[in-house]
């Protein structure tokens, strides 16, 4: 989703809130959609790998399961060190949003949101960089470019975002090449981190 900082966020409704998660699945969705259209087959399925099949499911959680265990990793190595709570990128999201208004942030960000960075960032860049400088190149690339992309901050707390993001994006980009470039298991894992992430959230509040 687009970063911008946390105030900005907190001054919004409910509904601006969603308008900007929804506008930054426009680049995701549309640079796939015009590779596939002018180059491709003008499929997403055949070109992107974008299917989930049932099979993805399992592996997908297991995937999922295995990048929060990283994520929980990180956030106690952090606090033994600077003796805080490990940062977050979740604090876009209202404190008290109402029954409706959690239902409709957890599809925007645990369903939505996965499908649409999966298409771009392991269906579109793993696949371009993986051919031009091998597939080593596209995981480490495409899950670098993932962690900063979800950034808050250029300070330390901002940058240990980017690692813990980077390495959800590793573990994405090792379960599309597990399943031969098809994106549903990075998209089950996805969607599970960012779920978790979201009901923490609010559990929290």
């Amino acid at each position: 989703y687009p970063q911008w900082p946390v105030a900005f966020y907190a001054a919004l409704s409910l509904g601006a809130i969603a308008f900007t998660l929804v506008a930054g699945w426009v680049g995701f969705i549309g640079w796939p959609l015009v590779a596939t259209y002018r180059k491709g087959q003008r499929s997403l399925a055949r070109d992107f790998g974008l299917q989930v099949r049932w099979v993805d499911v399992g592996w997908g959680l297991l995937g999922g399961l295995g990048a929060l265990a990283v994520s929980v990793a990180g956030g106690l190595l952090w606090t033994v060190i600077s003796g805080d709570d490990s940062p977050t990128n979740a604090d876009f999201l209202p404190s008290s949003p109402g029954v409706l208004g959690a239902v409709t942030l957890w599809f925007l960000v645990g369903v939505a949101t996965p499908v649409a960075e999966e298409l771009f960032f392991r269906g579109l860049m793993l696949r371009a960089v993986g051919r031009r400088w091998g597939l080593a190149a596209g995981v480490v690339l495409s899950s670098i470019v993932f962690g900063f992309f979800h950034a808050n901050a250029l300070d330390a707390s901002g940058l240990f975002i980017v690692a813990v993001t980077a390495s959800y994006g590793a573990v994405f980009a090792l379960l599309v090449v597990r399943a031969q470039g098809r994106l549903g298991p990075a998209i089950v894992a996805h969607g599970l981190v960012n779920s978790v992430a979201v009901v923490a959230m609010f559990a929290t509040a």
